[in-house]
């Protein structure tokens, strides 16, 4: 066995797991074979790599893909991304034929090192509510739930589609001035365990230009406004990675009416429309209350339940 960072030519068996192992995702997500195999291209190219490699230099990694390869052959694989004090852990998975020898638990521990070496205090992991064999190996080696998730999806983002004039005058693009405001709002509905582990920051609303460029994902975000500052946000982004567009998890403020929220979310979908996204997802964390309502009044269902496990890099 041996841990290794994936290479270009990872890309068909990254593909075939995704679809093998990740059933329930890939059935709202829709990854696109070409838009991985695309995406792998761009990131091995020179500048792309002089590029990750010197925010990696200066304390600013973008993420680390390992895998596990045993006699030439990839048979395990996770991604190590990275989100204020936590390296954030995604993809993991072992070949069926490979399973009970320890691969999957040695993917975890590099991945937390790796988290541990590059100034994160913890690692966290989202797994499938339903998936109580990975829950009891997560569970076994540390880790421990901090929250509890759903998927929410909407079957098409045509039903949001609508005249250029519709949103309302409350309703405006988002500013990066008005990501300090938001972001108090979120907290104050944030257990303190989520906000010691995973807080939402500047960053999470801002977003990365370089990231964007790199995955060629096109984002928007719009806040209600009401001549006070920001009272709410959602963006929305579409990427040629997947076929469903992402909606990010509403931020609401205690003032703001349920009816202006979903106007907020309609907004989101409408540009989705204009994009001819099919499948719209958000992530929501279940103390997000506000956010989950306005996506159920605007046609979206919880279509899966997730848990986020974390543990210390110590």
């Amino acid at each position: 066995m041996r841990i290794r960072e994936l290479r270009a030519t990872d890309g068909p068996r990254i593909i075939e797991f995704l679809q093998q192992y990740f059933p329930e995702e890939e059935a709202l997500l829709g990854t696109r074979p070409e838009g991985v195999e695309r995406l792998l291209r761009r990131l091995f190219r020179w500048d792309a790599r002089c590029v990750l490699g010197l925010l990696r230099l200066v304390g600013r990694p973008v993420f680390s893909f390992l895998v596990v390869e045993e006699d030439g052959r990839l048979v395990g694989s996770t991604v190590l991304s990275y989100t204020g004090p936590t390296g954030f852990i995604s993809l993991v998975a072992v070949d069926a034929a490979h399973r009970r020898r320890g691969y999957a638990r040695a993917l975890l521990e590099r991945a937390r090192a790796v988290a541990g070496r590059r100034g994160r205090s913890y690692v966290a992991l989202d797994v499938l509510a339903q998936n109580a064999p990975a829950i009891a190996l997560y569970e076994a080696i540390g880790y421990r739930r901090l929250r509890t998730i759903g998927l929410w999806a909407h079957d098409s983002a045509a039903a949001f589609a609508g005249p250029p004039g519709a949103t309302r005058p409350a309703i405006r693009p988002f500013r990066p001035a008005d990501a300090e405001r938001l972001v108090g709002l979120a907290r104050q509905r944030a257990p303190p365990d989520v906000e010691r582990v995973l807080p939402v920051r500047r960053g999470d609303l801002v977003g990365s230009a370089l990231v964007a460029r790199t995955m060629e994902t096109e984002t928007a975000g719009w806040v209600i406004d009401r001549g006070h500052g920001a009272e709410a946000w959602v963006s929305a982004s579409v990427s040629p990675l997947t076929e469903a567009a992402h909606v990010a998890s509403p931020i609401v403020g205690p003032h703001v009416e349920p009816e202006l929220a979903l106007a907020l979310v309609r907004t989101a979908g409408r540009w989705c429309a204009d994009r001819r996204s099919g499948r719209l997802l958000a992530s929501v964390p279940e103390e997000n209350a506000p956010g989950r309502a306005a996506l159920e009044g605007g046609g979206f269902h919880e279509a899966l339940t997730a848990y986020t496990l974390y543990r210390s890099t110590a």
